[in-house]
């Protein structure tokens, strides 16, 4: 028995659908995909960016795909579907329109309210703005870690609607053998439709090139720059949490907001700038067994690896050089505003016998521990373009 095709869904609302959905099915696997990848790992960031503009894409689309519903009716149900199947057909589409619309909605407040602040620039050219309330909150940290359980909550609801969307399509098709599904399908050798289409496919050709040549073009539009930098630290004599400072520091960072990956950092401390005040640390730190500040003046750090996280952090990875010896080590960076400038901020452990400091004198830690915390500022500015 043949099935009757009473109307058709138009050929704008049939191309809204389909694309709609397989940028929605994209997304989900891709977002799965990077949630079992470690925060750490550069492809996990490149994806979170590709992520992020096809999401905001995808709520764009969805708000015109809605207009378009409203002032477009659709076709009506067909009559041989029992009244329970559609109200629950109803309850699914209704839900499908929210769920499009919410969840990237709450990515969008998650990356405006994180508190590393990092522009949002879709396919590394369109810069997108954050939320203007959820970009200047206190809580901004709080609030970025809800919304990212929200987004994920509303992904996992999202897949469990699609799959029962899909299947009612099939049980449709294969089973009640009725024009469900066809009626969402273009009519075969519709020339109508390939226009359309065809159209439509010109527009994306033409829209990717544009984007490449603008990216290729303006990379260097999110860069930033460090500017006057403090170091400081936090050793235990005797039972003591004694603090300290170098005075004389410089930081070289050259930081990518759309692409951490792609970012450097090269700090510089001046040994014999050292001062505490406690005097007697003050006096002996310079000394060959400390920090040998004539025959070692200078302490490097040199990034080697610099990704994002997901609580909008950057993890900083790279080597750390006092007098002759060099250690990896690896700690979080959080760029923040303070006092209307942006200024970026971290901390670290290190472990002086790691470093040759005050083993001579110092060998067991009974007066100056091993660990010691290191803490470092410094302000950002645009990088020169």
């Amino acid at each position: 028995m043949g099935r009757s095709i009473e109307q058709r869904y138009g050929d704008i609302a049939v191309i809204f659908h389909w694309l709609i959905a397989l940028l929605i099915i994209g997304l989900l696997a891709i977002g799965k995909y990077m949630g079992s990848l470690d925060e750490n790992d550069p492809i996990r960031y490149a994806l979170t960016q590709w992520h992020k503009s096809f999401g905001i894409t995808v709520l764009l689309l969805s708000v015109l795909r809605l207009l378009w519903r409203f002032t477009h009716t659709p076709p009506p149900e067909l009559e041989s579907i029992p009244s329970w199947q559609r109200r629950a057909a109803s309850l699914a589409h209704g839900l499908l329109y929210v769920l499009m619309i919410a969840i990237p909605l709450t990515g969008w407040i998650m990356v405006s309210a994180s508190p590393l602040n990092l522009d949002t620039v879709l396919f590394n050219v369109i810069e997108w703005p954050h939320l203007p309330p959820f970009a200047s909150l206190e809580n901004k940290e709080a609030i970025a870690h809800s919304f990212h359980e929200y987004h994920e909550l509303a992904a996992n609801l999202l897949i469990l609607i699609l799959l029962a969307h899909i299947g009612a399509a099939l049980k449709h098709h294969w089973f009640d053998k009725d024009a469900t599904l066809l009626r969402m399908l273009p009519e075969q050798g519709s020339t109508s439709f390939r226009r359309k289409l065809a159209v439509l496919t010109a527009t994306l050709v033409a829209a990717g090139g544009a984007l490449y040549i603008a990216a290729n073009a303006g990379n260097q539009a999110a860069l930033l720059a460090a500017g006057d930098s403090e170091v400081s630290f936090i050793a235990e004599v005797t039972g003591e949490q004694t603090p300290g400072s170098f005075s004389d520091t410089s930081v070289e960072a050259l930081i990518d907001a759309s692409d951490p990956s792609a970012s450097t950092i090269v700090a510089r401390v001046q040994t014999a700038s050292v001062s505490s005040d406690n005097l007697q640390v003050a006096g002996s730190l310079p000394e060959p067994e400390w920090f040998d500040a004539e025959g070692h003046p200078e302490a490097l750090f040199e990034s080697t690896r610099i990704a994002d996280t997901d609580e909008g952090d950057l993890q900083v990875t790279g080597n750390l050089t006092i007098k002759e010896t060099t250690q990896e080590i690896s700690f979080l960076m959080v760029l923040s505003t303070e006092d209307d400038k942006q200024v970026a901020r971290g901390e670290f452990t290190i472990d002086r016998r790691e470093f040759d400091i005050g083993l001579e004198s110092q060998q067991g830690d009974d007066f100056v521990a091993y660990p010691v915390v290191i803490r470092f500022r410094f302000d950002i500015t645009a990088a020169d373009s």
